[in-house]
């Protein structure tokens, strides 16, 4: 992703259009489509895609019409703000580290393999990462999250858990290091530098209509979205201080407030207080 400008996909413009009632008007929505040069074509595909996914359903015809989130849609809309208000909160420094390493191994036979492979990309996408073939780690208790989306007997028959706060990992001579072992902090540096540079180059927003408020608010999500990707955020205990991605995330929220003044429609990410951090 270029540092310059951040490209909006058609599916964070759809999910950046609903409001609190979970609607999308689809006018305003092809609007703020064309502000981001997204061809109305490009967005309805997207939006077909979508639906056919089960995450909407489409009321009406053309620019008359509106989205609206069905519950598998307002799940995921869910988890996606547990995951902020839970980065924000750790860079405000109200989700401390208990120095409790978790550990997550599975049995699971060869008959069963889509069961193992699914369970074993889903500890991936929450953070966990392998120490050993069939073994996890992370440095946060994943229970409440797996048992949002992993059947229970998966969880109860399958998932082996244990905790310790005496990891030793070879060539690794503390916490910090076992966490730029497994988690790279390069990595993670990287993929938040087109946030800060979108943040550095944002216009002022006063003067400018909402559809172009809301324009430059797309791209401020594109960037964080991109950024958390690739954050596994780990606490900041086990991170240089200070913590780069921290600062920018309190930027990021400074910048959405602004935008969020001329465009009342937008998301609230987080309470005034998340953009202050240690």
């Amino acid at each position: 992703m270029s540092t310059q400008e951040i490209a909006v996909s058609a599916r964070t413009l759809i999910e950046g259009s609903f409001g609190a009632e979970g609607v999308a008007p689809l006018d305003t929505l092809y609007d703020v489509g064309l502000a981001l040069g997204l061809p109305e074509q490009t967005v309805r595909l997207t939006i077909r895609r979508m639906q056919a996914s089960g995450l909407l359903r489409q009321v009406g015809r053309g620019r008359a019409g509106h989205l609206v989130r069905t519950e598998e849609g307002t799940r995921d809309e869910r988890a996606a703000l547990r995951l902020l208000d839970f980065a924000f909160a750790q860079d405000r420094g109200l989700a401390r580290w208990d120095g409790s390493w978790r550990l997550y191994a599975f049995s699971i036979p060869e008959s069963q393999r889509a069961e193992r492979d699914g369970l074993r990309a889903l500890l991936v996408s929450l953070g966990a990462a392998a120490l050993a073939p069939g073994l996890y780690v992370t440095p946060h208790d994943l229970h409440e999250e797996l048992a949002r989306v992993v059947p229970e007997a998966t969880v109860s028959e399958r998932l082996i858990t244990a905790a310790t706060d005496a990891l030793r990992v070879p060539g690794c001579a503390d916490d910090r290091a076992i966490a730029e072992r497994l988690w790279p902090a390069d990595e993670v540096l990287a993929a938040c530098r087109p946030l800060e540079a979108a943040i550095a180059a944002l216009p002022d927003p006063a003067g400018i209509d909402e559809i172009a408020v809301t324009a430059q608010a797309l791209r401020l999500s594109e960037g964080l979205d991109h950024a958390l990707r690739a954050d596994p955020l780990l606490p900041l205990e086990l991170r240089p201080s200070p913590w780069p991605p921290s600062r920018v995330r309190a930027r990021f929220l400074e910048s959405w407030e602004r935008l969020e003044a001329l465009a009342p429609d937008l998301p609230v990410f987080a309470g005034p207080d998340a953009r202050t951090v240690p």
